[in-house]
């Protein structure tokens, strides 16, 4: 990586606000117009994992979806990012909430070194618009599953809907991969391995929840 974007102030200001829910969503309003709630709803999905399952968070950020696992949880949590700031900062997290589960690790979303089908739950949050390779990592993403595993995530969209969303969401900028439209987004997954994923959205956020098909996630890493 030639430049941690998130070591610069906004990758602190964007993890300080976003452990904060109330904050996060008076900024994303103010911002995107938009509303961060189902983000945080959408972590109720750790919970449903049962002991001995595995979870995995790629990209983990600062660790915000840590608040959706229960210290005394019987799971094996792995948190991946590829920003040496972020990876610092999850694994402060993880401390500061007791969760000796979580492991932190360095690694590309196109590349976790897990084992093919041994996730439950894959988490894919604020990561797909910053990827160069997106239909990559939710191939990954699929792989590392097991057949029926859950997919839920979030990524902001490309689009024409209003001025705050042109001037605000610019691909290939800041820290902005392609960033897809809603329609892309749902092509990317399909061919990554997911049918018919339900979907949120909120202005230029989009939540999704997918089941991988069954057969996925037996090819060998």
């Amino acid at each position: 990586m030639a430049r941690d974007f998130y070591a610069s102030p906004f990758g602190v200001a964007f993890s300080t606000y976003m452990e904060r829910p109330r904050l996060a969503r008076l900024i994303s309003r103010a911002s995107f117009g938009a509303d961060t709630k189902p983000y945080y709803d959408s972590m109720g999905a750790i919970a449903e994992v049962p002991d001995g399952g595995t979870i995995v968070d790629c990209p983990c950020g600062a660790g915000p979806a840590f608040r959706g696992l229960r210290p005394e949880a019987a799971v094996r949590y792995v948190a991946a990012d590829l920003s040496p700031s972020m990876i610092r900062r999850a694994r402060k997290q993880a401390s500061r909430r007791g969760l000796t589960s979580v492991e932190v690790i360095e690694a590309d979303a196109t590349a976790i070194p897990e084992q093919a089908g041994s996730a439950d739950l894959f988490l894919s949050y604020w990561g797909l618009h910053c990827f160069n390779d997106p239909v990559g990592a939710l191939a990954e993403a699929a792989r590392i599953l097991k057949p029926g595993g859950r997919l839920v995530g979030t990524c902001f969209l490309r689009g024409k809907e209003s001025l705050r969303q042109r001037l605000m969401i610019r691909p290939h900028t800041r820290d902005f991969g392609p960033v897809g439209t809603e329609e892309e987004v749902l092509e990317w997954m399909k061919a990554a391995g997911f049918d018919s994923p339900s979907t949120q959205r909120s202005g230029p956020m989009l939540l999704f929840d997918a089941r991988g098909r069954a057969g996925q996630g037996q090819t060998a890493p």
